[in-house]
């Protein structure tokens, strides 16, 4: 029987460290890999009832195998299975935060919530971890906020897929789906809490209550006489959550802000599931789309709605421009050329249509597979879509026609650093955004994603040296204000 104790060494690589926790299903230990030099997290499946050690071992491979597939930025990595002393454990990524849970303890117990611009950060990475995963066709069943562990920079990351589902296509219309009445009873959606089937929506339910919890610092269902419990509330249908009110203390502009981010929150808590978002791709855009940006009539990137320069091509953004157009749907006829499909495709993202712009950029390349900015525009598209592995080849593709223009080039490499970044590939993150920012050095957008990507490899004198230099030539560029909080 395996026995782990601090100080034993697990297959000749693994020395154990300390326990970080146990749950109902596993234990976890921090451990150190000697052939990488870095710590790591160990997941060992704690023994049910008349399971045999066969059964055991293919739930944990099972998990392991799920959560394999979830390389992302905000989900955590499944390194290894190591089989020791007859036991198979999972090598994880460790995380050194702490969890969600703790800081949003913290916050109560102290009579505090949490800043409006880091709750709606978290919100949205938790949304950009979901929406991933569910694009992978992987229900997690069991988010909250105790499984939501954060970097020691703030940065949070979906864990423990244990009873996740592989989302198996059927021949029905309605959404695929698996069995209900599993997971964290204080955290279930409406269907879950009556024994139904769960379904990608029923994880948007659930990011809903967390996303109330961080505006608010409540448990959206918690009564305040205390005389009933949040289960009794999640299962009564005539039950609604108030509301959140915005806090004192805030502007007249924050207050609306925060208004439009609480819409998006009871968005996701609708009681019916055709009430919530239809992906958490399209909430997590709806949440992006409540602060107030503009585009950039020369280069199409956004930027913030009081900026009279384009941060990145230095583009005068006073210059009149019609608003974008509708674009029907439509099959592309075959005698569009390759300009006028891409002019299409940016159109079509400006109204955030990213599945339709993909086509008509697909189209393009087909017709001049030479026209650098269909590959551009391209990747940019599947990576507002999550799909960053067909983003990072498409950029890479047209890196390697090579761009007359230096701002052109940057373009490509930019996109495919943040491409890289999201699939966790760092040092190739990393070399992009160097290149990028040498052909283009006044990019603020660049330097703050440089910020970013050292923030994730834990360099956080470097990140905070970019952060501060963003904040140099845009004094209230509100991610690095709040990267320079997070790292202080």
């Amino acid at each position: 029987m395996l026995t782990l104790v601090t100080g034993k060494e697990i297959d000749e690589r693994y020395v154990i460290d300390t326990p970080i926790g146990t749950g109902g299903f596993a234990t976890v230990w921090k451990a150190s890999d000697k052939q990488l030099n870095r710590p790591v997290a160990l997941k060992r499946l704690l023994k049910q009832g008349g399971t045999s050690p066969i059964e055991h071992a293919d739930q944990l491979l099972a998990e392991a195998r799920k959560h394999a597939q979830l390389v992302h930025t905000n989900i955590v990595q499944v390194y290894d299975v190591i089989e020791s002393d007859g036991e198979h454990l999972i090598v994880m990524e460790y995380v050194d935060g702490g969890s969600l849970q703790t800081v949003l303890r913290d916050q109560a117990k102290g009579g505090q919530v949490l800043p409006m611009d880091k709750a709606v950060s978290i919100l949205g990475d938790v949304l950009a971890g979901v929406a991933f995963a569910h694009e992978k066709r992987i229900i997690h069943r069991d988010l909250s906020p105790s499984n939501i562990l954060l970097t020691s920079t703030g940065i949070p990351k979906i864990g423990d897929f244990g009873i996740a589902q592989v989302d198996e296509p059927s021949g029905s219309s309605g959404p695929a789906s698996t069995h209900g009445g599993t997971g964290n009873r204080y955290y279930m959606s409406p269907e879950q809490h009556r024994g139904e089937k769960a379904d990608t929506s029923s994880d948007l339910f659930t990011v809903g209550i967390i996303g109330y919890l961080l505006l608010t610092g409540r448990h959206p269902f918690a009564h305040p006489s205390g005389l009933f419990t949040i289960p009794e509330f999640i299962g009564d249908d005539n039950y609604m959550p108030e509301l959140p009110r915005p806090p004192t203390g805030l502007t007249t502009s924050q207050q609306r802000l925060f208004r439009e981010y609480a819409a998006v929150v009871m968005r996701l808590l609708n009681r019916e599931r055709a009430g919530r978002f239809s992906t958490a791709r399209a909430a997590f855009d709806a949440l992006e789309a409540v602060t107030p940006f503009q585009e950039c009539p020369h280069c199409g990137e956004r930027i913030p709605e009081y900026h009279k320069f384009c941060g990145y091509c230095r583009g005068d953004l006073s210059v009149s421009q019609p608003p974008p157009t509708e674009v029907p749907k439509a099959e592309i006829p075959a005698e569009r050329s390759a300009v006028d499909l891409v002019e299409e495709g940016f159109s079509l993202s400006q109204l955030r249509r990213w599945e339709e712009a993909v086509l008509r950029y697909e189209q393009a390349i087909k017709i001049d597979p030479s026209y650098q900015k269909a590959f551009r525009n391209l990747g940019y598209a599947l990576i507002r879509l999550g799909r960053f592995e067909e983003a990072e080849r498409a950029l890479s593709q047209g890196q390697e026609l090579g761009a007359e223009v230096p701002s052109h080039e940057a373009s490509i490499l930019h996109e495919r650093a943040l491409a890289r970044a999201e699939m966790k590939n760092y040092d190739g993150a990393l070399e992009d955004v160097n290149r990028a920012l040498l052909l283009l050095p006044f990019s603020v957008r660049s330097l703050y994603l440089r910020s970013r990507i050292f923030l994730f490899r834990g360099q956080t004198a470097e990140a905070k040296r970019d952060a501060q230099e963003v904040l140099r030539r845009v004094p209230d560029h509100a991610g690095a204000l709040r990267l320079i909080d997070q790292i202080q």
